[in-house]
């Protein structure tokens, strides 16, 4: 049987992903370790997601501005002008337009809707992104907006707000939803090292030159590590059929935080439920019955 293809990161073609694969073994052969730098930076550069026609309407409505971020300039968007505040935040190379179809249902249940593009993503300026440049992104947006009630965040936006969350919570945040969020950097890492067929030692490489640079391995920017440390209801919601996060990681998740809440969906697979309706209805509620100013 012939094994199925790896999924690819957003952005890459299976053409550009057959020419990343033959020119990674050729350079494996010569040198695992440059092999691996190489395939760090790739590893770091989100693409730029295209506006998905059925998102044009209501990004037409959003009032956008900027907001300075160390080196980085944010695309900020907002709808409304209600205090009280919910904020959008995207995933890997994404941008906050896809979050379109939660801005009316968020705006009718008397909220003022915030998203913005993390760096290097969308509209935001820069070529690279980590999740600490995420977590940046959510502080800066808060800070210049706020107050923020509630979030709701997928996939890396997801880990970034569990780790502020946890290690330095936003004052007037009450509750979170997080939509396919998997279980850590080292799970990115290998979907991605799988997609370029990688080999074994340059893989290895690939693990020790991002632990260089960043102090710590992939597998120890985990999620499941830090999420005892949140104290405000948090829903999870995830599809059974996740082929980026799977579903096992939600539910080793559910026991470690102290009020969590479990959705399930089927047949959506890591982001359809951004545009479900009975998935975006259900969340409003959530935060609606957990975020009170």
């Amino acid at each position: 049987m012939t094994p199925p293809a790896p999924r690819l990161p957003p952005g890459l073609t299976p053409a550009t992903r057959l020419r990343l694969v033959r020119t990674f073994h050729w350079l494996s052969r010569v040198s695992p370790r440059l092999a691996a730098r190489f395939a760090l930076e790739l590893f770091l550069l989100p693409a730029r997601r295209r506006l998905d026609p059925v998102d044009a309407p209501v990004l037409a409505r959003a009032r956008m501005s900027r907001i300075g971020l160390a080196a980085h300039e944010l695309q900020v968007y907002e709808w409304g002008e209600q205090q009280r505040a919910v904020l959008l935040l995207h995933g890997w190379g994404s941008h906050a337009p896809r979050f379109g179809a939660f801005v009316d249902p968020l705006l009718a249940a008397g909220y003022r809707v915030i998203a913005v593009d993390a760096p290097a993503h969308g509209k935001s300026s820069g070529r690279q992104a980590t999740l600490e440049l995420f977590r940046a992104a959510l502080n800066a947006v808060i800070a210049a907006r706020g107050p923020v009630l509630g979030i709701v965040a997928h996939s890396m936006g997801a880990s970034a707000t569990v780790w502020q969350l946890a290690e330095a919570p936003p004052e007037h945040v009450q509750a979170v939803a997080l939509v396919g969020m998997p279980r850590d950097v080292a799970l990115m890492m290998d979907s991605f090292a799988g997609a370029l067929e990688l080999d074994a030692r340059t893989r290895s490489a690939l693990i020790a030159a991002f632990t260089r640079r960043y102090g710590r391995p992939p597998a120890d920017y985990s999620a499941h590590a830090v999420a005892a440390r949140i104290a405000i209801p948090v829903l999870l919601v995830h599809d059974r059929a996740d082929d980026v996060a799977p579903f096992a990681h939600a539910q080793a998740l559910l026991p470690k935080l102290a009020h969590g809440q479990l959705m399930t969906t089927g047949g959506f697979g890591h982001s359809g439920a951004l545009r479900d309706p009975q998935a975006i209805a259900t969340i409003v509620d959530f935060l609606v019955r957990n975020s009170r100013g």
